[in-house]
C-alpha cells in the first residue's frame, strides 16, 4: 500500500474509477491528494493564469464531489492544477509532494471538457517520478469493491525490472495476496529471427523457454519468506498474453524502461497496449535510478482549493 497517493479527478466516469482505486491503494494513515487538472487552452493563459478561461469554480466543485465519495476516512488534500501539459503538471506535483503513487483513469477527456485532453495516461507514464496506477473503465461499479487476492508481475527476460518485482512483493506481503510471476517467451519472434549456423529452430525455441524458466525460478527463490508465489512461462505475443492475464488477476504490475537505447519487453507499445485495454488495474513501476525529474519543465500554476 502507499502512503501519499495523488489521484487525478475531472468528474468523469473514468475519474471515478481512478478515485476508487486510489482510495483502495492508500494506507489507512496515509494521505490522498485529489487533483483537478485544467489544461491551458490559450498561450495567454500561460502568461496570465487568472484568465477567465480557467474555471476555478468548476474545479472546486469537482474536487468537492470527489472527497464526498470517499468512504474510508482518509486524510484528504484537494488541489487545483493548471498547466499547458496535464501529464507534465501531474508529474511535477508528484515530485513536489513526494508522492508514492499517481493514479489515473483510462479516459482521455473529462466532464469539464478541457481536462485530460489527449492520451494523458500514456504521457504521464513516460518519465513519471513514481509508480503510476491505471484504473480500468467501470471499476467503480464493481459491487464487491477492490480486493487484492491475486497480483501478477510481468517478468522481463532480457533485463528483469527489480523495482516492479519488489513493489509487487511488498503489496503481496501487505495484503496476503498470491503473487504470480509471468514471463512471456515469444518463441515465434525467436523463430522469425532465423536459425544460425550453430542453432536450429527447435534449439532456438528451447533456449528461449529454458531461459524463461530459469529466470522465473531465480526470481521466486529471491522473494522474501512468507509470500505465496508461483511462476509461469507463456508463449505468445507479450501484449496479448499480458492482456489475457488481466482477466484472471486483481492487479498487474509492470516495470518500465523509459530511458536508454535498449527498449525492453515491457516498454513502449506493449505497456501502452496493456494499460489501454486491461481488465484489471495496472501498476507501472519506473526504474528508481533513472526516473526523470520533471521539475524543470515548463512552468505551471498550482493552487490548493
Amino acid at each position: 500500500m502507499f502512503n501519499r497517493v495523488i489521484v487525478a479527478f475531472d468528474g468523469s466516469e473514468r475519474a471515478l474509477d481512478a478515485l476508487f482505486l486510489a482510495e483502495a491503494l492508500t494506507t489507512s494513515d496515509g494521505e490522498l491528494v485529489v487533483c483537478c487538472v485544467h489544461h491551458y487552452e490559450a498561450l495567454s493563459a500561460r502568461i496570465d493564469p487568472t484568465e477567465p478561461g480557467i474555471d476555478r469554480e468548476a474545479a472546486q466543485e469537482c474536487v468537492a464531489r470527489a472527497t464526498g465519495l470517499l468512504q474510508r476516512g482518509l486524510t484528504v488534500t484537494t488541489m487545483f492544477l493548471a498547466g499547458a501539459s496535464p501529464a507534465a503538471t501531474l508529474q511535477k506535483v508528484a515530485v513536489r509532494r513526494h508522492a508514492d503513487l499517481l493514479v489515473l483513469g483510462s479516459s482521455h477527456r473529462g466532464a469539464l471538457g478541457r481536462v485530460f485532453v489527449g492520451s494523458v495516461s500514456q504521457e504521464t507514464l513516460h518519465g513519471a517520478p513514481c509508480p503510476v496506477a491505471i484504473a480500468p473503465a467501470g471499476l467503480h461499479r464493481k459491487p464487491a469493491g477492490i480486493r487484492l487476492a491475486r497480483i501478477a508481475v510481468g517478468y522481463d527476460l532480457v533485463t528483469p525490472p527489480p523495482e516492479a518485482l519488489k513493489e509487487a512483493a511488498t503489496l503481496a506481503s501487505q495484503t496476503g495476496a498470491e503473487l504470480e510471476l509471468v514471463a512471456v517467451a515469444d518463441t515465434a519472434a525467436a523463430r522469425a529471427g532465423g536459425a544460425s549456423a550453430a542453432l536450429s529452430y527447435p534449439a532456438i525455441v528451447k533456449a528461449r523457454l529454458d531461459a524463461a524458466e530459469a529466470g522465473i525460478s531465480q526470481a521466486l527463490g529471491a522473494l522474501p519468506a512468507g509470500i505465496r508465489a508461483c511462476g509461469v512461462v507463456r508463449d505468445g505475443r507479450a501484449s496479448e498474453e499480458l492482456l489475457g492475464l488481466t482477466h484472471s488477476v486483481d492487479l498487474l504490475v509492470l516495470g518500465s524502461r523509459d530511458r536508454g537505447p535498449l527498449r525492453t519487453l515491457l516498454l513502449g507499445s506493449v505497456c501502452d497496449v496493456v494499460v489501454r485495454a486491461a481488465a484489471c488495474p495496472v501498476l507501472v513501476v519506473p526504474p528508481s535510478s533513472e526516473a526523470e525529474d520533471p521539475a524543470h519543465r515548463d512552468s505551471d500554476t498550482l493552487a490548493n482549493v
